[in-house]
């Protein structure tokens, strides 16, 4: 009884195509990673940016958000911002009533980078503290 074996093509030919198809699935895995950490990321912005103003109501203090060079100050300690995330420059002051104190730029945009550069921005209501989702 004859036991057939491989031949040296057929498992260069094997060796490629497993190859292949793991670099593929590995690449779509990745792009799929940063997508979600952008996506989760604006999430927990918007839980900071309630976050501010909840906290001004409650301690009767101003609290700050702002942005400066992409990077994220809450109440002038740095936080930290994902790569997939870029931030346009703004600085907010919520007074302790949750109303907004100053506005530098009325209007905060987060941009995607992995998503197609999907922007999403974030209109202030002066005075209110609320503020007005889009995303194009």
């Amino acid at each position: 009884m004859q036991i057939r074996a491989f031949t040296l093509l057929e498992s260069l030919l094997t060796l490629a195509v497993t190859s292949f198809l793991i670099l593929i699935f590995s690449v779509t895995f990745q792009k799929t990673v940063h997508v979600i950490r952008g996506e989760i990321f604006v999430l927990q912005f918007e839980n900071i940016l309630k976050n501010q103003q909840t906290q001004a109501v409650t301690n009767a203090e101003v609290r700050s958000l702002s942005a400066s060079d992409g990077t994220v100050f809450v109440n002038g300690a740095k936080y930290h911002v994902p790569s997939e995330t870029l931030f346009s420059d703004f600085s907010i002051a919520f007074k302790e009533n949750g109303n907004i104190q100053s506005i530098k730029q009325a209007k905060i945009v987060i941009s995607l980078p992995f998503e197609n550069d999907k922007k999403i921005s974030y209109q202030l209501q002066l005075g209110s503290g609320q503020y007005r989702k889009t995303s194009s």
